[in-house]
């Protein structure tokens, strides 16, 4: 054989075996291309939430076990619950699929700073449709600016208080019906040994603060900041909601402001337990569930929504360690809702609530503002309060003043503080435009943050302990 013949046959063996190997590769190729997709490992759901413990098992265990999830090898979820101040930095990190629970403001402002998945596709469409718009007059859908939808009402809430009626009989003290009532100076008659009301600090509870907010928006500015004055110098301050959700629970006081479906579990925990509506100072809400921009698994985030946002997975708010409202009432119509008669009557009254004209986005622009002044005037300041509110009801019921020198002293306590403010060194009353002007750094500066707080506690005290020497002197 000839060189060249030699060459020439290594060459022809060479191309030939490139072509079957490319020919292979191609043949893997198509047919790893025409097999249909499936799972490619375990699968976990990331949920960013405000929700607590027993929301999250119930439905983890309910969601793994649908036929979406086993197909597609779902199999964790993984529960994520920091508070909202942290929420931004881990969607950032492009790990949460779903966000869920907190409250519009919360949902509102994720969707202004570019947070949120937008629900357009066909499934979030279907889902939308079963969705009602609004109910008792709220939002239970939000558009952003270019008309697309970015979360929907997993559930609806309402703002009350829950009563301990034992509490309430053992010290005389009469069933409220709304927020001025808890105002009224009997709430104080057991000062200072005994506080009768449990409210939570602002910042560290979104329904509470709801319920501020809406004494703030109800009665006027001025005049809910004092109403608030004069509840939170009969009170107990405590940490959250579930803390002053257990106040009231287990007889510690009279009366603590609770989220609807708090107040349920508390009346069954506690037959002397009671929720209660406040009679026209009340808001419905509807409570976020969203997709997370950047989320990692957004087919799988999508069907999560609309499992949530079906009969099945709303029939799950109906489980004893949860007693959330359903935002669909169908829900109740289900054989499974047939032992929850007592919450669907509780939906209807709710529904049908007459519901104060909540501004929303007025919220927003305030919330960090408003929150941390609550905690500097009444929670930092709370020993000044008590003992200021005190000696004005000990003047009262002397009869050294009667009712309206108690209101003409108690609005001297309770209206917003003015200090000077820490960057322009102006003097500023704490109202609500200010509250607009300054939420921005209170929310993003720390050093100015932290120094207003420090001036409204101090002005706080001072001007507590200056009524507390006037009425002191009275005689």
């Amino acid at each position: 054989m000839s060189e060249f013949e030699t060459t020439r046959s290594v060459s022809t063996k060479m191309i030939a075996a490139i072509v079957i190997v490319i020919v292979g590769v191609s043949g893997v190729a198509f047919i790893l291309l025409s097999q249909p997709s499936g799972p490619t490992g375990p699968v976990t759901l990331t949920v960013l939430t405000r929700h607590d413990v027993a929301i999250h098992n119930v439905y983890e265990a309910a969601y793994l076990q649908t036929d979406y999830a086993k197909a597609n090898n779902i199999t964790d979820i993984d529960w994520k619950t920091p508070d909202s101040s942290f929420w931004d930095d881990l969607i950032d990190l492009g790990q949460i699929d779903i966000c869920w629970g907190g409250g519009p403001t919360v949902f509102d402002q994720l969707m202004i700073d570019g947070r949120l998945e937008p629900l357009d596709s066909p499934l979030m469409q279907e889902t939308a449709a079963r969705v009602p718009d609004e109910l008792a007059g709220a939002d239970m859908k939000r558009y952003n600016d270019q008309d697309q939808l970015m979360w929907m009402a997993a559930a609806i809430s309402s703002f009350g208080f829950t009563v301990d009626h034992d509490f309430l009989d053992t010290h005389s003290l009469p069933t409220p019906t709304n927020w001025t009532d808890l105002a009224d100076p009997i709430w104080g008659s057991l000062l200072p040994a005994i506080p009768t009301i449990g409210m939570g600090n602002a910042p560290d509870t979104t329904s509470n603060t709801r319920i501020y907010e809406i004494m703030t928006q109800s009665l006027g500015w001025d005049e809910g900041w004092i109403n608030m004055a004069r509840m939170a110098g009969s009170s107990n301050i405590y940490g959250g909601s579930v803390e002053t959700q257990l106040s009231v629970r287990t007889g510690e006081v009279g009366v603590a402001m609770t989220i609807d479906f708090y107040g349920y579990q508390n009346e069954r925990l506690n037959p002397d337990n009671e929720y209660i509506l406040p009679a026209d100072q009340t808001i419905i809400n509807g409570d976020p569930i969203a997709i997370a921009a950047n989320a990692p698994n957004l087919a799988h985030a999508e069907n999560f929504v609309d499992w949530v946002l079906s009969v099945p997975g709303q029939l799950l708010w109906l489980d004893s360690s949860i007693l959330r409202m359903p935002v669909l009432e169908e829900t109740f119509w289900d054989p499974a809702a047939a032992d929850a008669q007592d919450l669907y009557a509780a939906f209807n009254r709710t529904t049908t609530t007459t519901g104060i004209d909540f501004n929303d986005t007025l919220s927003l622009e305030i919330n960090k503002a408003f929150i941390l002044y609550w905690q500097s005037v009444f929670t930092e300041a709370q020993t000044e309060l008590v003992q200021c509110w005190t000696e004005i009801l000990a003047k009262y019921d002397g009869g050294i003043i009667d009712e309206s020198e108690l209101d003409y002293y108690a609005g001297l306590m309770g209206t917003p503080v003015s200090i000077l403010d820490y960057s322009t060194s102006v003097l500023e009353k704490f109202t609500v435009e200010y509250a607009r002007r300054i939420n921005s750094d209170m929310t993003s500066n720390a050093e100015y943050s932290s120094a207003m707080r420090v001036r409204w506690t101090n002005a706080a005290k001072a001007q507590y302990l200056s009524v507390y020497d006037t009425v002191h002197a009275l005689t």
